[in-house]
């Protein structure tokens, strides 16, 4: 297979700040000709009253929601117990590890692309939209392209394997509109390139669609889940497109960020409602790089046979959890639909263990509607419960720990977020009996993009739980508040029902598995014992209810 090479741009730390600047750059780039329209102000109303709190207790009762239509089974091929060691023998492409980490995901120069589905099973059709992009105004060849469908694995140390290839396609540049409307949404409107059936030969997992320069290098990155049959492996892991779509700048708009002069005015200007109709640049894509890929790399590497599906399939199909001794989550889950913060919580229930290898899970409460390509592809978020129209509380857009929502994530993570653009070093606190590590095990060199979670008690923490790290970490920026220390902890505990809980507390932690990760910062001392832990509690959690054999 042709080489796939690489742009010689260094490796930054803060890959979300740099697209930030990129985008606003391109974002006034476009416009120095065309000047974006007027845009109306949000409409607010009167603010809605707080709700009681969902303790601990009362957490327990909780039931899944039903499923929103009848889930049809993946048509892919049932694949056998050895399965993981049979895909990974098969050839990769020509990559190292150090070659992943240097794609610039962020900032794409050349070509782009989006898909209309996220998710699929063998036999569905995916349609792909594509574009020459000249995201910093460089200049790049014009020439062909060529659209390729990596799947996500160790494959030897490459991490991918060719799949399907489109052949040269001749790209246009197509138009990147401008927000319209008062939730200020970027949504392309373009034409289908070409289209691909997923065949029975595809073996389910995690896929980039990627577009190839002339030249052989990998410009513009999509992520597709090929689902497997319910209950091929005992480990679900839900991929987090919810939390990339969120971060994603292209056209210049993100949830977080618009144009604007100052701080306050971007915020000001930040999409209400993101489409997924657009290609995922800035830190949206990063989120991808470093929350999926070198974590499912690590997966593949070490032999573990895990179930994908994306977290919008959680919220359509609550009963796919059922198939599965654990859920797992990985980096970044930030945004959940409340159906979903509603499976995981019945989940628990049900003795479902559960593993969290991230933190600031389940902050925010996000819902779905439908875009012109299909169902819950508009993902909605106003942050602020006056602006939102929808004000029943488990449906508006604000924080889970919100008193008008009052459903906190520590029901079943055991953590709440206690630092954003942190860093520092986790210290061995208490390592339990069934994580074979030395006592003196210490995961070092957390680098400053890390958000992370403290154990701390209150009405919805669960009892007993028992921290296996902890750390004292400095703010990237200056905190406002005088002596503001943030502590981030690692933990498990156990549910009445049996279902064990980890939790990382450390968003990174999926990043810092493999150097394919671009900001990775971790030595190899304290890598060897991530991953030691990682595979320790995965292959445990494959026992549904362990935690009735757990000390």
């Amino acid at each position: 297979m042709k080489r796939f090479r690489f742009s010689k741009r260094s490796i930054w730390l803060n890959a979300i700040v740099l697209a930030l600047v990129i985008a606003i750059g391109l974002f006034y780039q476009r416009n120095s000709e065309n000047i974006e329209p007027k845009l109306a102000p949000l409409a607010v109303h009167s603010d809605i009253p707080a709700t009681s709190l969902l303790n601990y207790k009362s957490s327990l009762l909780a039931g899944p929601p039903a499923d929103s239509s009848v889930y049809q089974n993946s048509t892919c091929h049932p694949l056998a117990q050895d399965w993981v060691a049979k895909e990974n023998s098969l050839t990769g492409v020509t990559m190292t590890t150090s070659e992943w980490s240097r794609i610039d995901v962020a900032a794409p120069t050349g070509s782009v692309l989006w898909l209309d589905k996220t998710s699929v099973s063998c036999g569905e059709t995916v349609k792909v939209h594509a574009s020459l992009y000249e995201a910093r105004n460089y200049n790049f060849d014009k020439g062909p392209r060529q659209i390729l469908a990596l799947r996500i694995g160790w494959y030897g140390g490459t991490g991918a394997r060719s799949v399907w290839n489109s052949g040269k396609v001749k790209l246009k540049s197509q138009r990147i509109p401008f927000a319209t409307t008062a939730v200020r949404m970027i949504e392309t409107n373009w034409p289908v390139t070409t289209e691909f059936t997923v065949g029975a030969d595809w073996t389910p997992g995690f896929y980039l669609l990627t577009t190839i320069s002339p030249h052989g290098k990998i410009e513009g990155i999509a992520p597709l889940i090929v689902r497997a049959p319910l209950g091929t492996s005992k480990l679900l892991l839900v991929n987090s497109t919810l939390t990339w779509n969120a971060y994603n700048f292209f056209g210049g708009r993100s949830m977080y960020f618009g144009p604007g002069s100052t701080s306050a005015k971007a915020m000001a200007e930040r999409s209400r409602i993101a489409s997924m109709d657009r290609p995922i640049v800035g830190s949206g894509a990063v989120h991808i790089q470093r929350d999926a890929i070198s974590f499912i790399q690590f997966l593949e590497k070490e032999g573990l046979s895990v179930d994908q599906i994306a977290d919008t399939d959680l919220d359509q199909w609550p009963s796919i959890a059922r198939h599965y001794s654990a859920i797992v989550f990985s980096g970044h889950a930030e945004y959940f639909t409340r159906r979903e913060f509603d499976t995981v919580l019945a989940a628990r229930n049900e003795g479902i263990n559960l593993a969290f290898f991230g933190a600031n899970t389940a902050y925010w409460q996000m819902r779905l509607e439908p875009s012109p390509v299909g169902p819950d592809r508009h993902l909605v978020m106003y942050r602020v419960a006056t602006e939102d129209p929808i004000t029943t509380p488990s449906a508006v857009t604000v924080q889970f720990n919100d008193p008008r929502v009052h459903t906190p994530s520590v029901l079943f993570t055991g953590g709440y977020t206690d630092g954003v653009h942190a860093y520092g070093n986790l210290l061995p606190v208490k390592i339990p009996t069934w994580l074979h590590i030395p006592a003196t095990t210490e995961l070092r060199g957390w680098a400053s993009d890390s958000e992370i979670e403290g154990a701390y008690k209150s009405k919805a923490t669960p009892p007993g739980i028992h921290v296996i790290f902890s750390g004292k970490f400095q703010l990237r920026s200056p905190s406002k508040v005088k002596d503001r220390i943030p502590i981030a902890h690692t933990v498990w505990f156990t549910t009445p029902s049996g279902s064990a809980v980890f939790n990382a507390g450390v968003t990174l932690w999926p990043c810092e598995l493999l150097p394919s990760c671009q900001i990775s910062t971790m030595d190899k001392t304290s890598r060897a014992s991530l991953q030691s832990i990682t595979k320790q509690v995965l292959t445990l959690w494959q026992t549904k209810a362990v935690g009735k054999l757990l000390k």
